[in-house]
C-alpha cells in the first residue's frame, strides 16, 4: 500500500522551489495541496482529500526544521585560481586520440599551469593555461573546431568527507546559477571542485565563495 505522505514527499522533492518554500515556512499548504492533488491520486491510485495532503505537508515541514535538504552547508578550506586559460575543442578521431595519449609527455607543465582533457562521444575538449596553448596545439597536430579564450578557473578545496555526501556540487553550482554565470567546465576530484568560466566573472566568483 502506497502511503500518502510518502507520495507527497516524492512529489515535493521533485519540485525544488516548493521544497525551499516549505522548509522556510513560506508555503500556502492548502493551495499547494490542491495543486498536487491529481498527481498524488495518480501515484497512489486512489482518491485523496486535500486535507490529507495538508497534513502530510505539515509533518514534512516539521521534520525539515527550516533546512532545505537539497542544499548542503559546505565549508571551503582553500581557494585557488588560474588565469588566463583557453578551451580547445577537437573532433574525436583516431589521429587526435593517438596524439592525446602523448600529450603530457610532449607538453611540460609546472605547478602554476592548468591542463585538463575531456573526451565525449564526438569531441575532445582541452582546457589549458595560455602559456602552454601553442605547445598543446603542436602536440595534437590538429585544427580545433572551436577555441574559446579569456577563461579562468576557481578551485575549491574541500574536506574529504564531502566526497561521499550527496548534492555537494549541486549546492555550489546553485550559487553560480543564481548569478547567471556561464560555466565552461566543472571538474571534480576527491577533495576539489573546479569551475571554469569567462575571466570577467572571476571577481564575482571569488566573492561568491569567499572564505570567512
Amino acid at each position: 500500500m502506497i502511503k500518502i505522505q510518502d507520495t507527497v514527499k516524492e512529489v515535493l522533492y521533485a519540485d525544488e522551489e516548493a521544497l525551499y518554500a516549505l522548509s522556510r515556512c513560506f508555503m500556502n499548504l492548502s493551495a499547494y495541496s490542491k495543486q498536487i492533488k491529481k498527481i498524488v491520486e495518480q501515484k497512489t491510485r486512489k482518491t485523496v482529500k486535500s486535507s490529507g495532503i495538508v497534513v502530510a505537508l505539515s509533518r514534512i515541514q516539521k521534520s525539515l526544521k527550516n533546512i532545505n535538504p537539497m542544499i548542503q552547508d559546505i565549508k571551503i578550506e582553500n581557494i585557488t585560481t588560474k588565469s588566463p586559460l583557453s578551451e580547445l575543442v577537437f573532433e574525436k578521431n583516431p589521429k587526435i586520440l593517438e596524439n592525446l595519449s602523448n600529450l603530457y609527455k610532449s607538453v611540460k607543465t609546472n605547478n602554476d599551469d592548468f591542463l585538463t582533457t575531456n573526451l565525449s562521444s564526438n569531441e575532445v575538449s582541452i582546457i589549458c593555461s595560455d602559456r602552454i596553448k601553442s605547445k598543446v596545439l603542436v602536440a595534437l597536430a590538429s585544427t580545433p573546431v572551436m577555441i574559446q579564450t579569456q577563461l579562468a578557473s576557481i578551485g575549491l578545496s574541500l574536506d574529504p568527507k564531502y566526497y561521499k555526501m550527496p548534492n555537494i556540487t549541486y549546492s555550489l553550482i546553485r550559487k553560480i546559477a543564481r548569478k547567471k554565470i556561464l560555466l565552461a567546465e566543472t571538474i571534480t576530484t576527491h577533495t576539489e571542485i573546479i569551475f571554469v568560466f569567462h575571466h570577467k566573472d572571476l571577481p564575482e566568483m571569488m566573492q561568491l565563495f569567499e572564505i570567512n
